[in-house]
């Protein structure tokens, strides 16, 4: 049997890396437009201090974690951390808008790790 490898030319490289950093520029600019929005509607008393917190972690958390499944769509690499960190931002975005107490983000970072770790053993 012959195996054969298929390469993708310079072309569509260079194609997937543009998209990419689109995507990337697109995730920042929601990123900027969400904490101003939120600092807005905190500043004309819409919301509170901790609403404001809330938006903002489940917010951006919710940014990357599209960021990601855009990556997946269009079949580029995606990133495992900014996976776990915007599942971070949205778990803490929803503990603190239904006041679940104050959840200590170290405590949510090594449950994060734990859980990446238990799917990457059940994976293979």
């Amino acid at each position: 049997m012959v195996k054969v490898e298929v390469m993708m030319d310079e072309k569509a490289v260079y194609a997937k890396s543009m998209l990419n950093l689109r995507l990337v520029k697109l995730s920042w600019a929601l990123f900027f437009i969400l904490v101003g929005g939120s600092w807005i509607l905190d500043n004309v008393q819409r919301i509170n201090d901790t609403q404001m917190w809330a938006l903002i972690y489940a917010g951006s958390g919710a940014i990357l974690l599209l960021l990601n499944v855009l990556r997946i769509i269009w079949k580029i690499q995606i990133s495992r951390f900014s996976i776990g960190l915007g599942a971070l931002g949205l778990m803490l975005g929803i503990a603190k808008y239904y006041s679940l107490g104050n959840i200590s983000i170290l405590a949510a970072i090594f449950l994060i790790i734990g859980i990446f770790m238990l799917f990457e053993v059940l994976r293979r």
